[in-house]
């Protein structure tokens, strides 16, 4: 089966739910088929870019993604390098993360 056409599939399992929470979908995306490389980050704590669970932190330990994870706001060569690694269930239903940000106010 392509990837693609999980996708669809994927999609069409969503449709059928009726839901309308985009928070829930995401939650449901997540455990269905695992969280985005592509990931937030703040003061070293590393986050879903899909549903916002914390996935690391590299604190006071190690976490062992980093290398490999796109950051949202970074515009790094690394975080394009991963980027290009990245499948269609990093990026499904996950913000661009080069996308300029508008500021508040």
């Amino acid at each position: 089966m392509s990837d693609l056409m999980e996708q669809e599939e994927l999609q069409k399992k969503l449709d059928l739910l009726g839901l309308t929470d985009d928070q829930k979908i995401k939650d449901i995306v997540c455990s269905l088929i695992g969280h985005s490389k592509i990931q937030t980050a703040c003061f070293g704590y590393f986050y879903c870019a899909r549903c916002g669970d914390q996935l690391g932190d590299a604190l006071a330990s190690t976490y062992e993604d980093a290398p490999n994870v796109v950051i949202v706001g970074h515009k790094c060569d690394v975080c394009e390098a991963n980027y290009s690694k990245c499948t269609w269930q990093d990026k499904f239903m996950c913000p661009n993360p080069f996308e300029e940000r508008k500021e508040k106010g």
